[in-house]
This record gives structure tokens, sequence and C-alpha cells, in this order.
């Protein structure tokens, strides 16, 4: 016998209608409640399983060692406390202004004969360099300056360190630890024979200076 409506004849009436409507209401939920979020990587499921309210992914916020402490990382110096050569690329040759305007000057030399190949091109920018380190060279014998400051080598000072002195050519021991701030680690022991080289290239420059006033004046 039909029920009124003509919706047909279900056994157990009205109860059988709604254990089905659950179970596809059920069904249907599940289907809709299921949610995908994009990351960098692409799809992923927001079903993904989480612990303690935190995703369990690799990288991701709940990622801890296993003593609940976050993992360690690494931290970098602070800009004043790293060496020269650590700023600098690898395989970099630092030179003094002296030396570099040695070098440049030995090429103006051949310039004539060096224009007559092929193969070599001068940079639009020899000139200048040539100029800068001339301008910039507080003396005229490299031999002599890099010997004078080689003797800091054995206190700890870098290539790099030695000729930033000779270029800078400070006037005191403070002033190179100011303008090398990573020196400063090493100031009780490089105090003196820092200021021992600072006063040898004083009187070189000196002594520099009067010869070329003497050259001058003949």
């Amino acid at each position: 016998m039909a029920e009124k409506g003509g919706g047909g004849f279900f056994p157990g009436g009205k109860s059988a209608l709604k254990s089905s409507a659950g179970k596809d209401d059920s069904s249907a939920r599940s289907k809709k409640g299921k949610k995908v979020q994009f990351d960098a990587e692409g799809l992923m499921e927001a079903n993904t399983p989480r612990s303690n309210g935190r995703d369990d992914t690799p990288g991701g916020k709940g990622d801890k060692v296993g003593n609940g402490s976050k993992k360690p990382t690494g931290k970098a110096p602070p800009p004043g406390e790293r060496r020269l050569e650590q700023e600098l690329p690898q395989n970099t040759t630092c030179l003094m202004d002296c030396e570099a305007a040695e070098i440049l000057q030995g090429i103006q030399d051949q310039m004539i004969m060096l224009s007559q190949d092929p193969d070599i091109k001068i940079p639009v920018s020899f000139d200048l360099g040539l100029a800068y380190a001339k301008r910039s060279g507080n003396y005229t014998s490299p031999q002599t300056v890099k010997k004078i400051l080689e003797s800091l080598k054995k206190f700890g000072v870098s290539d790099a360190e030695i000729c930033l002195i000779a270029n800078i050519h400070p006037e005191s021991v403070d002033e190179v630890f100011a303008l090398i701030p990573a020196l400063k680690a090493m100031k009780d022991k490089l105090r003196d024979p820092l200021r021992i080289a600072l006063d040898e290239l004083a009187n070189l420059k000196e002594a520099l200076n009067e010869l070329a006033n003497i050259k001058v004046s003949i």
C-alpha cells in the first residue's frame, strides 16, 4: 500500500527513509568538507596530519627537534667582527695602491708597443685607474712598505688588512682599530707592533717627500 503523495512503499516507514537520507548527507558532507589549499609546491590537502594544532610537514611551524626546542640556527658574525678577506670573493689578490700604481705605470710605459698587438685590448678605464692609484698611493716604494707591514702577519693580520692599512695611511693605532674593527680582538698583542710599523711608515713618507722636494728644486 502506497503512502499518500505517491512516494512508494518503504519498509519501516519514515525511519528507513531517515536512515538512508542520513547516510547520504554524511557522505555529502565528507565530500563537501574536504578542503584544499595552494602553496608554492602545488596542491596540499587541508586534512594533512597535524599535531598540537601545528603542521607536521617538514619545515612547517611545528617542525621541532625531539626535545621540544627549536632547531639551532647558525648565526653569522656581525659585520664589524668579520675579517676583511671574508668580505671579498674567493681567489682575490689585494694590492696596495702604490703597488697598483707601479704595475699600471709599467703597462703605460709599454702602451705604444701593446697598442700594435690586435689581441690586446686596453680598457677605457685604464687611464682612470692609473690616475687614481697614483693619487691615492701614499708611497713610491711598494717593496719597502710591504716589508714594514708584513711584520704584522705573525700577529694575525691578513694580507688584505695590510693592504688596507697601507692605503688609508692611519696616523694612530686607535685609528686602525676604528677602521678595521676585526683587529680589536687582538688589540693587546697588536698595539705595540702596530705602533712601530706606523712610525716606520711615517718616517718613510717623510723621507720620500724630502727626496721629491730635492728633485723639484734641482
